[in-house]
């Protein structure tokens, strides 16, 4: 049976989460935080390469909860989610590489980033997220794949220290999703059919996620050194490096992070959340008091 327009057109529409569009604004990351000056030109082709990477990454989600349909009953986390159907799933996918493939002939919007991020994908979904551990590793990969397509779109260089922070923040997220995961279902023993992980393995992933906190505690330590002696660690540096930023506000702005990871952290230890991470984040009123208070104290205090 030929699915109708209005029910394709539907279908795509309910493959669309808003937590996955906060995700994709990444591709503007290194942009914002390069010297670079955000020009209407820039502005407009990262504006659509987030739109391209939305419709990619809701039906690659729409394919991950198709092939996780069964295991998702017994998720708390997720026993309320719909999936589509296999026909429907089929088309979705159909449909993406025909617009990849629109993207690769008609536009300059398409680069092989995209082409990573959909092998990597499903290299996870149908294998690597039952292996422990590396699922954590492809998990953290989906936001720096991100990253690095907004700035091969407008042709700018990512510096270590882009990549040592963000590797590290978000290996700490992919490890609260599972810990969450783990303490949401309950699950004693790795002999459960939703994830490879159990409540056995907590201390190996409080470990991990301590030494994330280091390498990512360390990077800012670091760089914000760089920025009172120019010039010291020039090979973490890229040319686009933004280093005319005020230390004291750069200083104000980490003990806001400091303080909305360590609570985070807390939470997590303490299995106080009971969503997905990144759902939780998005809608903490707390976080969000805390990052505009600093914000606050930092303008008044530096005008």
């Amino acid at each position: 049976m030929i699915m109708s327009h209005k029910s394709f057109l539907y279908s795509l529409i309910v493959t669309f989460r808003i937590e996955n569009i906060f995700k994709n604004f990444l591709i503007f990351s290194p942009l914002l935080l390069s010297n670079r000056l955000v020009t209407s030109a820039d502005f407009f082709i990262l504006t659509y390469g987030i739109i391209i990477f939305t419709v990619m990454t809701s039906i690659c989600y729409a394919t991950n909860d198709f092939t996780d349909k069964k295991k998702d009953l017994i998720n708390k986390l997720k026993s309320d989610k719909k999936t589509l159907k296999k026909n429907t799933i089929i088309l979705l996918n159909f449909f993406l590489l025909l617009f990849l493939l629109s993207l690769y002939v008609f536009t300059s919007l398409f680069n092989f980033y995209l082409i990573i991020y959909l092998v990597t994908f499903n290299i996870y979904n149908f294998f690597a997220k039952k292996l422990f551990l590396v699922d954590i590793i492809f998990l953290t990969s989906f936001y720096i794949i991100r990253m690095f397509y907004g700035s091969e779109l407008i042709n700018l260089n990512i510096s270590y220290w882009f990549l040592l922070f963000f590797i590290s923040l978000f290996l700490i997220f992919s490890i609260f999703k599972r810990m969450i995961q783990i303490s949401v279902n309950k699950l004693k023993d790795k002999n459960n059919k939703i994830i490879n992980y159990s409540i056995k393995d907590y201390p190996l992933l409080k470990k991990i996620v301590f030494i994330s906190i280091i390498v990512n505690f360390f990077t800012v330590f670091l760089y914000l050194y760089e920025l009172s002696s120019p010039n010291t660690f020039t090979f973490l540096s890229a040319p686009e490096t933004r280093y005319e930023q005020s230390i004291i506000f750069l200083s104000i702005f980490f003990l806001a992070y400091v303080t909305i990871l360590v609570r985070l952290i807390n939470l997590v230890f303490n299995q106080k959340i009971k969503q997905d991470i990144y759902i939780f984040v998005l809608k903490d009123k707390t976080n969000y008091v805390l990052l505009i208070s600093y914000l606050l104290f930092a303008y008044f205090h530096i005008s």
